[in-house]
């Protein structure tokens, strides 16, 4: 009886005592809090006062909660004491690392792993489930979101939070930001707000340079054969990507040329760019997608097209990403040389299907699938589709070999002036050094 009136007083004391040191600054209301955090264009200056501001308050909350703790179990001991002299129960010992949490700083930003490990630098980017992190040691480095305990920064960033209710919008949101277990936490002066980690799609570098939005891979395949064979094939295949907490922006391109005894067997170019908006966690708008191809070889001098859709990603996890598009577009393509009577242009609107699939078979290797087709009119070949699959294997640092096939069709290509009908279907293999920046 005489224990169970303590643990009343105790249960007592201790909602008394929280509603003691609750902050009253963070006691306000969400909506205002969220208002104030989707200003993300800021000065220097003003954003630097708001990030003095905010470490201050938290780590003013930080101390008053620890001297009332520390208070209040003086006080719980000393009631225990007094209605039951019998001494608690002893609680198992804590781990000192996993208590742990670096002092506030104002010159890196902290990541704590599962595993226990802490990290100091520079906090990057998490995109597509991974997280880019830059320590000074160790160079840039790339962690599964799982695989990340805490993240602590040391001035703003800027969150793309899915709606709420599975609700076909999201928010913008920026502050300083801190990760846990289950929730994310962003502070910006005397405003906080939480919104659980399932519901983060994205969140990109606060006040950084513009060059911390980009990355991409540069790669290079060379063939050379000499004495009774003299051929050289070329290969170069570059993507470029730009990302920030909304969007994402990507250019891709491949150039084939080929020579054997001096005369030229293949010389194609094909330049692709491409803009999305993220619309939800996985549906989002294909705004805007462009593309350049030429190959004389199939009778294409010069083909453009302009499209738009949708998107919609069916598995997105830090190692798989499968999504799949639909669209309309337009294409006009000029031909090299025609029959006599042919028209050496033509147009025609387009409907688009694609699909995406990423899969990181482990640490060391991933793979690749990409497939895009278009349904035309006759004199554009009626059908077309371009495929490539890929093998990245992962050699030293920022080097990879790469294992790529490419497989191009025209279900209706155009014949040339003398009547020679290019084939339907172009493949390449192609071998090559790969440098990601």
């Amino acid at each position: 009886m005489m224990r169970f009136v303590a643990v009343c007083w105790i249960g007592l004391a201790g909602v008394v005592g929280a509603e003691s040191v609750a902050p009253t600054t963070n006691q306000v209301n969400t909506a205002k809090a969220k208002a104030a955090m989707s200003v993300v264009d800021t000065d220097e200056a003003t954003e630097t006062a708001e990030v003095a501001e905010t470490v201050r308050r938290t780590a003013a909350k930080t101390n008053d909660v620890a001297v009332v703790q520390e208070g209040k179990g003086t006080m719980i001991q000393k009631l225990i004491k007094a209605v039951d002299p019998k001494p608690p129960v002893k609680k198992k010992a804590v781990d000192p690392w996993e208590a742990f949490m670096p002092p506030p700083d104002s010159e890196f930003d902290w990541l704590q792993l599962t595993s226990g490990e802490w990290l100091k630098g520079d906090f990057k980017v998490l995109y597509d489930y991974e997280v880019e992190f830059d320590s000074d040691e160790m160079g840039l480095q790339t962690f599964d979101i799982e695989d990340v305990k805490r993240v602590r920064t040391r001035n703003m960033k800027t969150v793309l939070v899915e709606g709420e209710e599975g609700r076909r919008d999201t928010e913008v949101l920026r502050g300083v930001l801190e990760i846990n277990k289950n929730d994310v936490v962003l502070r910006r002066a005397e405003h906080e707000v939480v919104v659980p980690r399932s519901s983060v799609i994205s969140i990109a570098g606060g006040r950084q340079s513009e060059r911390d939005n980009w990355s991409g891979t540069l790669s290079l395949g060379i063939n050379a054969r000499g004495g009774n064979t003299e051929t050289t094939d070329t290969t170069v295949m570059a993507n470029v990507k730009r990302r920030t907490a909304a969007s994402r922006f990507a250019v891709d391109y491949i150039a084939n040329y080929s020579q054997t005894k001096k005369i030229e067997t293949a010389n194609n170019q094909r330049l692709s760019g491409n803009y999305d908006r993220f619309l939800t966690g996985r549906f989002f708008w294909k705004v805007l997608d462009l593309e350049y191809y030429r190959d004389p070889f199939s009778n294409i001098d010069a083909q453009y097209s302009v499209s738009t859709g949708v998107g919609y990603d069916v598995i997105h996890s830090s190692k798989t990403e499968w999504n799949l598009s639909a669209g309309i577009g337009y294409q006009e393509q000029k031909f090299v040389s025609v029959e006599v009577g042919k028209a050496s242009s033509s147009a025609s609107a387009f409907g688009t299907f694609g699909t995406v699939f990423d899969y990181e078979i482990n640490g060391n290797v991933d793979f690749l699938y990409d497939y895009s087709m278009r349904l035309l009119n006759v004199d554009n070949g009626r059908y077309t589709h371009h495929m490539l699959t890929k093998l990245s294997i992962d050699l030293i640092k920022d080097l990879d070999l790469d294992l790529s096939l490419i497989w191009d069709r025209i279900q209706d290509p155009q014949a040339a002036s003398d009547g020679t009908l290019p084939k339907q279907d172009d493949y390449q293999m192609i071998v090559s050094l790969a440098y990601d920046f």
